[in-house]
Parts: structure tokens; sequence; C-alpha cells
């Protein structure tokens, strides 16, 4: 079986661990499965010359995220996939994101006839979005995978349709540990990039609300971002200085780690489809509090005002340490789903 996909980025190198992680996991457990994996990558890695990842082959377009550069990285993206379906029987086309990634794929399946799926990957299921959600149709969502039950109820909620599939993302098999220390020295982790989206000015004001009530609380947020240096003053404003540490980009080898030394990921982001770092928390044994965001719901306990998400904190800082992975869904199950899909699409049969 051979698969197209299209994605506005993708790792650069084997090495490159940290761009879109779950792609990454997916595309390693189709890759294991026997799946003849292709990868478009429109925007990233920075180059133009073919390479090869785990055994797929990867076309970067060298689109650089630049919008003048649009045509021209379609125009790359949709002859690498007619090249790629001129020398074999292509099974399917799939692409990541409602949006440029999407739109290529779907002019390509037209003219050729090779089916098209989409999976929504994040805030392209949003109102602002329009530019992409306003020329669907109750076919072409019969063609879309959504990550979460939350992420499809805001498809809903925007656009007045319901992705066909939801199919969440699983956690590679691989990378489960074996044993949890039985002692945690950090209290509260955050993770992710440090953006608007991900709310951390709500973070830091739940921490600090927390430490009033329980002196030497240890905190660490890992990340890097536009934000940092705004949060930075802001946790000092809040008297976070002996209290939180800012740790900047980590590997993601590292961050695992961090979570096995942490009791409790928190997460105030105002939006994720999915948010595959309360998965990675959860199978670190982490106890997750967060907004109702994504799958959090499903791995631990939400609010959203921050003296609720503070109470939620200390409560759950006090629980036995996790000494049990908690992973409710794997990636070869994740794989298994698409698959599945795959074959659906490509004969006709649901």
């Amino acid at each position: 079986m051979t698969i197209v996909w299209i994605t506005p980025g993708f790792a650069a190198d084997e090495q490159d661990h940290n761009c879109i992680p779950p792609l990454q996991l997916l595309a390693a457990a189709l890759l294991r499965k026997g799946v003849d994996l292709r990868i478009l990558a429109l925007e990233y890695p920075f180059r133009e010359e073919p390479y090869h990842w785990h055994g797929a082959t990867v076309f970067p377009c060298n689109g650089r995220n630049r919008p003048w550069l649009k045509p021209r990285t379609l125009w790359r993206a949709m002859n690498h996939c007619r090249r790629i379906i001129g020398e074999k029987e292509v099974t399917a086309l799939h692409s990541f994101w409602l949006g440029w990634a999407s739109l290529a794929g779907e002019r390509v399946s037209q003219q050729t006839g090779i089916p098209h799926l989409t999976t929504l990957m994040g805030q392209d299921v949003l109102p602002q979005n329009r530019k992409f959600l306003r020329g669907l149709t109750p076919g072409r969502c019969t063609r879309l995978v959504a990550l979460s039950g939350f992420q499809n109820d805001c498809f809903e909620e925007n656009t007045g349709f319901r992705a066909d599939y939801t199919i969440p993302w699983g956690i590679d098999e691989t990378e489960i540990p074996a044993t949890l220390p039985s002692e945690r020295p950090v209290d509260v982790l955050g993770a992710g990039s440090l953006v608007a989206v991900k709310n951390w000015e709500k973070w830091l004001h739940t921490v600090a609300l927390a430490a009033e009530t329980k002196p030497g609380l240890r905190a660490e947020l890992i990340g890097e971002g536009p934000e940092r240096h705004r949060l930075e003053r802001l946790a000092a404003r809040l008297g976070l200085e002996r209290t939180l540490r800012f740790s900047g980009n980590l590997p993601r080898a590292e961050v695992m780690a961090r979570m096995r030394q942490s009791k409790v990921l928190l997460h105030t982001a105002r939006f994720e489809s999915f948010g595959y770092v309360l998965a990675e928390a959860a199978m670190n044994g982490c106890r997750i509090v967060s907004t109702p965001v994504g799958v959090a719901s499903e791995l631990g306990v939400t609010g959203v005002q921050e003296p609720r998400l503070a109470k939620w904190l200390l409560q759950t800082i006090e629980q036995p340490v996790n000494r049990q992975p908690f992973v409710p869904y794997t990636m070869e199950k994740t794989a298994e789903e698409y698959l599945r899909r795959y074959r659906e699409i490509s004969t006709g049969v649901a």
C-alpha cells in the first residue's frame, strides 16, 4: 500500500524529534506495518532535496512559511504528488490541517481520482480559518478526521458539519516507561510553546494562587516562544522567583524525563484539538489539571477559573505518586484506524 502524505512540516532528519512528534510516531507505526509512505512537506524543512526518514521518502517543497512563495510551494507539492502517482499505485492521499496542504491534496485528488483524506489538526477548526472552512460540503466531511470529540464539537459549532471520523493520537508503546519513580521533586510542570493560545498567563496566576496556600511549591515551565520575556516579567510581579524555573526549549526525551520528576502537569490552553502533551504526561505518571480542551477531561480534572484550577492543583499534588503509566490509546491502534480509513475510501466501502 502506497500512501502520500501532505503536511506543512515534517522532521528534517531522523534526529529531529521535536517537529510534530505525533505525526512522526504515526509515520513510524505505518512504516512498521509495511506501508510505502511518501511525505510532501510544504514549508519545513528549509531545503529542496528529497531525503529518507526511517524508510519513508520525504519531498521538501521549501515554502519557508512565506506567503509570497505559496504558489510555487503548491506547484512543487502537486508536481511531486503527480510524479509519485505516475510511478506507483497510490491507495490514498492524506493531508494534515485543513489549509494549504488539504487544498493541494483535494486538487490532485480531483485531477487523478485518488481518494483524499484530511486530518483536522488544531486551530484549523476555528472561525479564523474561514478561508478553508467556508468551502466545506457534507460530502467533503465524510473524508475528514477529528482528533477528539472536543475538537469535533468545535468544528460543528463553527461550520454546522462534523468530521465523519474521530481518531485520537496514541502513545508509542516503545516510549511507555517500564517503571516510574517513587519520588517526584517538582510539584507542577508546564510544557509547550510560549505562545498566546497556550494562555500561560492563566498558568502563572494559578501557580501563584496555589503557592499562597503551599509555600515552597516547586514549579517548572518548559518551552520557548515570543511570550517568554513577558511571562518572566509577570512571574516576577507575582513573586514566583523562588517558586518557578523557566527551562526553555529541551529535547523531547528530556521533557519526558522531567515529566517523570513531576507530580502534576498544569495545562491552561485556550484551545487544543487533542493536546498530545497531556497524553505524554499521563504516560509518564503525571496527574493532569487542565482547562477543558482536547482530551483533558479524559485524562484528569478540568476547570476554567484560576481559583478552581488552583484548588484542583493543590488537591492533586497531595495525592499519592502515580506508579503506573496511564495510556488509554496506543499509536498502534491509531495506525490501524488510519489503515482502515485508507482502505475504505479507496474501495468506497465503509
